[in-house]
């Protein structure tokens, strides 16, 4: 996971003032704890997202030391105290988990549609970058009408540009 990180701290660098999402991942998903202390590091807000009660993401600031809880589907959440709301645009970066891509930028998510829920309703703008093992990597992603593809997909073996998808 480290190679991964590395390559996406070299084309995706931390500056003061980005806003990004990030994610806690599942066993057998690439670790983003180097991406995230060099984030922090560089002054850059990290947003980790909660699942809501209306089957959505939503992101919430996330600093060092913040505390964490497990959500529904046993993933880290940000604990988030009373009063402090989810972060809901002034994106700079998304960074997105799933299960296979293809170089289309296609995603196979675990199919409960919350990335692409969010990832539908953010301005094309926004770079969404997949984060993913070399051997995730497939010919082709099934892809429905609301699938939302990544703009690049990064493996511990470099950056994948999506075809047919020009990062911002």
């Amino acid at each position: 996971g480290d190679r991964a990180q590395e390559h996406f701290l070299q084309e995706f660098q931390p500056l003061a003032g980005r806003t990004a999402a990030l994610y806690c991942p599942l066993a057998g998903e690439v670790p983003t704890g180097r991406i995230r202390q060099s984030y922090l590091a560089a002054g850059a807000l990290l947003c980790y997202p909660r699942v809501t009660g209306k089957g959505t993401l939503a992101f919430y600031p996330h600093r060092e030391g913040d505390g964490w809880e497990t959500g529904p589907h046993g993933i880290l959440e940000p604990s988030v105290p009373a009063g402090v709301e989810p972060r809901l645009s002034g994106w700079d970066i998304i960074v997105v988990p799933g299960l296979a891509f293809d170089r289309r930028g296609n995603r196979l998510g675990h199919g409960f549609g919350y990335y692409d829920r969010f990832l539908g309703g953010l301005p094309e703008g926004v770079p969404r970058i997949g984060l993913a093992w070399a051997g995730q990597l497939v010919p082709a992603v099934p892809v429905d009408a609301w699938d939302v593809p990544v703009h690049a997909l990064v493996t511990e073996e470099g950056v994948i540009r999506a075809v047919n998808v020009r990062i911002p």
